[in-house]
């Protein structure tokens, strides 16, 4: 818009969509990743993985190291926050340490499968595209796709994002206290199935056990939203 916005020559417009916006935007936006962003993110990413290596270090913190595992995956589903952890999980698969992955696996299954099975809740209170949308994340959910909550996490932040990190921080952390392993990059219902897991009994309990967190609180701000509208009507 900015661009368009320019005083030209009338015989440069039509080269304006094809090569000039294009060059120079992707031109500014890199340099203000490289020059203006790069820096304050490379921090956070590497102050995240310092935080997670002195976390498993110590075998007293499983349980706090499992809680921000599962926070960190939910928190972007699928960005960079969420990378930070997903290969933290993966690096320890080859350092002999799967059950950091383990924790990964848990709690990535999380938000998509907490998300979908809310929209069966009070089926009133959803439209019928919100309750197809639900089957489609809770079969993503199975196959450890976390995106598969974004569509509803960016229509309702204010609700899904507090329930889905608190859920997916339950699960890993009881996937770390149990010491579920992964011995594959990925995670979700599927990977225990296959036999990627130790203990495939606990694993999915830790997954169900966060999956009952999110959805309570899901149904509990879903509820509570239709009562209010309804005062208010």
């Amino acid at each position: 818009k900015w661009f368009n916005s320019w005083k030209i020559p009338q015989s440069l417009r039509p080269v304006m969509p094809i090569f000039v916006i294009p060059l120079l935007g992707t031109a500014i936006i890199t340099a203000a990743f490289i020059l203006v962003l790069g820096g304050p993110i490379s921090w956070l990413m590497t102050a995240l993985n310092n935080l997670l290596s002195a976390l498993a270090k110590n075998p007293s913190t499983s349980i706090i190291l499992g809680l921000v595992i599962g926070a960190m995956v939910a928190v972007d589903m699928g960005g960079p926050v969420n990378k930070v952890a997903f290969l933290f999980g993966v690096a320890s698969i080859t350092a002999n340490h799967p059950q950091i992955m383990g924790a990964v696996a848990c709690a990535v299954a999380v938000p998509p499968l907490s998300v979908g099975l809310a929209t069966f809740i009070r089926r009133d209170l959803n439209t019928a595209e919100e309750r197809q949308a639900g089957v489609a994340a809770i079969l993503m959910g199975l196959i450890g796709i976390t995106e598969g909550a974004i569509p509803f996490a960016t229509a309702n932040p204010k609700h899904v994002f507090p329930s889905i990190i608190a859920g997916s921080a339950v699960a890993s952390a009881i996937g770390s206290f149990l010491g579920i392993t992964d011995v594959v990059p990925h995670g979700g219902p599927i990977v225990g199935v296959l036999g990627a897991t130790n203990h495939l009994g606990l694993f999915l309990l830790a997954i169900l056990a966060g999956v009952a967190v999110s959805v309570l609180l899901l149904a509990f701000f879903k509820i509570r939203r239709a009562k209010r509208e309804k005062v208010a009507a």
